[in-house]
């Protein structure tokens, strides 16, 4: 059996114990019919997986549970379910993907760098605010947001297209240097040029490590 089909049994289980919660009577009947579908991938996982086997997956037990609509499809593989049910619900149903790729053409920004900022600021939550006032997918500050025509941070476009008009900006201004210009998308143009380089900011040294890190793997 496949890691796959295994973490697919396991988020199904988990969404049917929470959905079971109300009811602790219901906890045997919820380990033993999950330990009944582990059983039935088990065997089907030395022949052809059907739409069959998917379907004896489905609980249709008195406990209200949810069910993967498109475990019922008639797909032919869990990898397929597992990648249908998951990029059903990424990014809460925004492509940010073609925003960000958007982004990189209009501004001449690698995509990777732009989705690596975004990494670190927000985690791609596009309602991240921070304590200094920062906001968005790539924590736009009032004024910076303003300079860059940002009418609302908390709308992901306007957000994503600002923070690369922003990086291309600092790019431009410091030679082409992703760490150095990443140091004054944290800390500031003023800052950069102050100290000639990263500036010696602890937290400033740790964004600029993070950022790259997830730029460069």
């Amino acid at each position: 059996m496949d890691i796959q089909s295994l973490k697919v049994l396991m988020d199904i289980n988990a969404m049917q114990t929470l959905g079971s919660v109300q009811s602790s009577q219901n906890n045997s009947s919820t380990s033993s019919m999950f330990s009944d579908m582990l059983g039935q991938v088990l065997q089907a996982s030395t022949g052809d997986q059907t739409t069959e086997n998917l379907t004896s997956l489905l609980y249709s037990g008195d406990s209200p549970v949810f069910v993967p609509s498109n475990l019922n499809s008639g797909q032919n593989s869990l990898a397929e379910v597992i990648s249908s049910y998951s990029s059903a619900f990424t990014n809460n149903g925004t492509n940010f993907e073609e925003i960000i790729k958007k982004a990189a053409t209009t501004y001449n920004v690698p995509e990777k760098l732009i989705s690596s900022i975004i990494k670190q600021e927000s985690n791609f939550n596009p309602s991240a605010t921070s304590s200094a006032g920062a906001s968005g997918l790539m924590q736009l500050m009032p004024g910076t947001a303003k300079y860059l025509g940002v009418t609302n941070s908390l709308d992901p476009e306007q957000n994503i297209m600002g923070g690369a008009k922003y990086i291309s900006q600092m790019l431009s201004q410091f030679d082409g240097n992703i760490e150095t210009a990443l140091a004054a998308y944290n800390a500031g143009p003023g800052a950069v040029k102050k100290y000639d380089g990263i500036p010696p900011y602890k937290e400033t040294q740790n964004y600029v490590q993070k950022v790259m890190n997830y730029f460069q793997t």
